[in-house]
């Protein structure tokens, strides 16, 4: 993780930052002055600091502005995707208000800021998640697409092959007869949905993602289920599967289906049960009280951290952690997508004597 402190003085004059304020309040007229020279600089920090980002190729989503074509900003999601070329990139932006839902048929990024944002301090400055709601599809065209920091409040569903989705919210996945989906970095709250539902899957990946819902994998497919925490009852995983490093944080067994045991490729897992026994490494029976941080955290995902001496510590496969902070790429907080974050912005309230604005940004990288 990389840490950035800059401070710098912004040369504006008073005319060219009222007109900018005034443009501003004009399109916002809910938000106060200081809020406006917040947005102002931020708006233009990030520019300079994505620069090639935002270029040609990225679209900007905001429910909040008027769609302007000419410059790649769309209110809808869809019009954006519509819009878009293959390779190219969706910026969703945070809003209190949900975007619809997208029908994706061409390989995309699609990017949202991440959530939980007013939970975990020092992660961004920016609190509102970009939150989806209907049903969102990646369908036939859409192969080789990625999607990450986005709350998808409906299921999402997958209909082509090697499609990445990476630190969203799920309300649910449900992925056809495909091959090569990768769900990593997530975290899917409890509620009336499958987390994972669908057809026989080809070299499924389900990998670091906090899992508070059922769980069912259709009989025939393949793949790994690496580093992931369950925390539900109902959970139904066949041979065909490589299943490590992972914790199961519930006790009953009734309907909890997992491969015949022992078996090798079963192994280095943790239950506060006993369903995975003893043998390959695994461990049955730990104390529940041990595992995580839980109360100790208001964080709905940061709870699910190891807290100190924790048994899933260094016990899973190679040494490293079990559990969806563990490994080689671990869940991150929020789920707040690759590239540079602002998690800290100061504007002062007063230019100084020759028309520079003291500003202090803090950038960190994921």
């Amino acid at each position: 993780m990389l840490y950035i402190n800059y401070l710098f003085l912004l040369s504006v004059s008073k005319s060219h930052h009222d007109a900018l304020a005034e443009k501003y309040f004009q399109d916002n007229d809910n938000l106060n002055l200081t809020t406006m020279k917040k947005a102002i600089i931020l708006t233009l920090f990030l520019y300079g600091l994505l620069g090639g980002t935002l270029m040609a190729g990225t679209y900007r989503v905001n429910n909040k502005l008027t769609n302007d074509p000419s410059a790649k900003i769309y209110s809808n999601l869809q019009d954006a995707h519509d819009a878009a070329y293959n390779g190219d990139t969706l910026m969703i932006e945070g809003s209190p208000d949900s975007y619809s839902g997208i029908t994706c048929t061409k390989r995309l990024v699609i990017k949202g800021p991440g959530y939980y944002l007013d939970e975990n301090p020092g992660i961004s400055a920016n609190k509102l998640s970009a939150k989806v709601y209907g049903y969102s599809y990646f369908n036939t065209g859409s192969d080789g697409s990625l999607v990450m920091g986005v709350e998808f409040d409906y299921t999402l569903e997958i209909f082509d092959d090697n499609i990445t989705v990476r630190r969203c919210i799920l309300s649910g996945i449900y992925v056809g007869s495909n091959e090569n989906i990768t769900i990593s970095e997530c975290f899917f709250p409890e509620n009336s949905n499958y987390a994972f539902s669908g057809s026989i899957v080809t070299n499924l990946v389900v990998t670091n993602n906090i899992i508070t819902e059922s769980v069912y994998f259709q009989e025939g497919s393949t793949g790994v289920i690496l580093n992931n925490v369950f925390s539900y009852e109902y959970i139904t995983i066949p041979t065909g599967f490589d299943i490590k490093n992972n914790i199961l944080f519930t006790s009953g067994k009734d309907n909890v289906k997992l491969p015949l045991l022992p078996d090798p490729d079963v192994s280095y897992n943790i239950s506060i049960g006993d369903h995975f026994g003893t043998a390959n490494h695994n461990q049955a029976n730990v104390s529940e009280s041990a595992l995580f941080l839980g109360a100790l955290t208001e964080s709905t995902d940061g709870k699910w951290q190891l807290k100190e001496g924790s048994p899933a510590i260094g016990t899973g496969e190679s040494g490293i952690n079990c559990g969806a902070f563990g490994g080689p790429q671990p869940y991150i907080l929020s789920g707040v997508p690759s590239g540079p974050v602002i998690y800290e912005l100061n504007v002062s309230s007063y230019s100084t004597n020759d028309n520079k604005l003291p500003v202090t940004i803090k950038v960190k990288s994921y």
